[in-house]
């Protein structure tokens, strides 16, 4: 089984707004406008966390990347071929956080101006059945996100941030998964497996 790791950053896909206190709109990450990729297999099927393996938020983080990511396979492919089954399954989601000292040497000193560190990652098994003459093939894929969020930030400005570098991550996860679909599967066409202009 081949690994693939990649850390990339642009802003790709959509997000809308809902209201959080005092009136403040709080970002969320949807796919709902986002165009869905046709994949050269008869059946394609997205995979979420275990029941067991769901991830207790750590540390304040207020997204779910679970739940974004899954929301993001289910929407961005679909099946529109007449052979194989394509399998995306999220293997595992982790978060680790630290508190980091003040990059000034003051602060430091005296424990002010800590951030929070985060840092997200998501794992991904992919299984492509019957395609591209072969009986069996897997890729798994891991992408991460760093995190840092100052500790005088507001609540409202931290979901923005932290909901910001899932976009981001969502943006890095889409880049790779179209490269391997192309390059490895050969399920996704060249056009549509260049990234974006954004």
């Amino acid at each position: 089984m081949k690994h693939a790791k990649i850390v990339l950053g642009a802003l790709l896909l959509v997000g809308c707004a809902s209201f959080g206190q005092n009136g403040d709109p709080l970002p969320q990450i949807t796919f709902n406008h986002v165009k869905a990729y046709p994949l050269y297999v008869a059946s394609y099927e997205s995979v979420g966390l275990e029941a067991g393996s769901k991830l207790e938020t750590l540390g304040g983080f207020i997204a779910d990347p679970g739940q974004i990511v899954h929301d993001y396979l289910k929407s961005r492919y679909e099946a529109a071929g007449s052979q194989g089954k394509l399998v995306a399954k999220i293997r595992s989601v982790d978060i680790a956080h630290e508190r980091v000292d003040s990059e000034n040497a003051i602060g430091a000193f005296i424990g002010l101006d800590q951030k929070d560190h985060y840092r997200v990652s998501v794992i991904l098994d992919l299984s492509a059945h019957g395609i591209g003459g072969m009986d069996w093939q897997k890729q798994s894929l891991t992408v991460y996100r760093d995190i840092y969020i100052s500790e005088h930030v507001s609540l409202v400005e931290r979901e923005k941030l932290e909901m910001r570098a899932m976009d981001h991550m969502i943006d890095d996860l889409d880049i790779a998964l179209r490269k391997i679909l192309n390059d490895k599967f050969g399920i996704l066409s060249s056009r549509e497996a260049e990234p974006e202009d954004t």
